[in-house]
């Protein structure tokens, strides 16, 4: 389903509700997935290993949307 699709692309494709993300979010999101997944890859585990259990893309927008707040 999303064999295909860039780091960005997968960042891009999480909505939440609240105010709008801003393309700068996105990009810092994006820069903590491809690191963890860089980080990943050193132990064999894949994006396609993390969807099978979690949204990762999603956990790294979540990270950056809460960090405005605080």
């Amino acid at each position: 389903m999303f064999e295909n699709l860039t780091p960005a692309d997968r960042v891009a494709a999480v909505h939440r509700c609240g105010d709008p993300v801003t393309a700068a979010q996105r990009a810092v999101a994006t820069g903590l997935l491809v690191d963890m997944l860089n980080a990943a890859e050193r132990h064999g585990v894949t994006l396609a290993d993390f969807d099978a259990v979690v949204d990762l893309p999603g956990g790294c927008l979540d990270v950056v949307l809460s960090k405005r707040g605080r």
